[in-house]
């Protein structure tokens, strides 16, 4: 029996509109209803998680930038941490800094940037339509380095550049250095965060609070960064718009995150299963 559902949320559970399918809300509440555990499993920020946490009435906690830590919406601080260092910080700056990469900083309590990016726009602009309650801070700032040094927590950097081959270029050598957990979470996107951190290794962690192992869980994801879960869980789903290398990871493929194949996944996979041992 299948005890906790994990989503990745970009690509994902959210469609190319960044919203959740009807479908998708439907087939959760009904997971939910039958005991299983949903986990949002994500590289964002914890504030730009919880307007979807709220959204779908979640009370369990969200593995955040990439399982660095995670987030129980009810209490003030993660319960669990895995930050880079001061010294790890300064050197993911100046190996952005060297390649011309645009910076993505979280720090505690915030998403910083230097650069408004097309990517970054958009996200300014979505940030500023959620509800008071739940609005993500998001600020500009002029020097990423000032900032790291004042700040208590650094979650993870996410460095980008529009040249795919500058990037590229920037991402083999930055996922060399040691220390260091390096993962493409988008075409033109880098996650960097502490070494030993995985959306796998850290949903594991949660689960095993609750006494789940790794055959009980269906984790489902679409780019590179989702590949640690999707091969630890039971079952790793991977939607039709994955990665091919995500996808070459994946126990099953559904459909894109515009199709209801969540929906579909939850039916067959938990909700049909839960009838038929009833009607037993």
């Amino acid at each position: 029996m299948i005890q906790l559902l994990a989503f990745d949320l970009d690509g994902t559970l959210l469609n190319s509109k960044g919203e959740i399918l009807p479908e998708s809300k439907t087939a959760i509440l009904d997971a939910r209803a039958m005991g299983v555990k949903v986990v949002l499993a994500t590289g964002r920020h914890h504030v730009a998680v919880r307007p979807y946490h709220y959204e779908l009435g979640l009370d369990t906690p969200a593995v955040c930038c990439n399982g660095a830590y995670i987030m129980d919406f009810s209490q003030p601080e993660p319960i669990y941490s895995n930050p880079l260092s001061k010294a790890q910080a300064r050197e993911v700056i100046g190996a952005a800094r060297e390649r011309g990469l645009h910076i993505l900083m979280y720090v505690e309590d915030a998403m910083t940037y230097e650069v408004l990016t097309p990517h970054m726009d958009k996200l300014c602009q979505w940030a500023s339509s959620q509800p008071d309650v739940v609005r993500p801070k998001i600020r500009q700032i002029e020097d990423a380095a000032q900032v790291m040094e004042s700040s208590k927590t650094i979650h993870k950097f996410v460095l980008s550049h529009p040249d795919p081959q500058v990037f590229m270029d920037a991402y083999q050598y930055i996922a060399t250095l040691p220390g260091l957990s390096c993962e493409r979470s988008w075409v033109d996107r880098m996650d960097v965060a502490n070494g030993g951190n995985s959306k796998g290794s850290t949903l594991l962690k949660l689960a095993g609070q609750w006494g789940i192992g790794p055959e009980s869980i269906i984790a489902v994801g679409d780019n590179d960064n989702d590949i640690s879960m999707v091969q630890m869980a039971g079952l790793g789903v991977a939607v039709a718009n994955g990665s091919d290398a995500l996808r070459a990871h994946a126990d099953l493929h559904i459909g894109s995150n515009d199709k209801p194949g969540i929906a579909e996944l939850i039916k067959t996979y938990i909700t049909d299963v839960v009838k038929t041992t009833e009607n037993r």
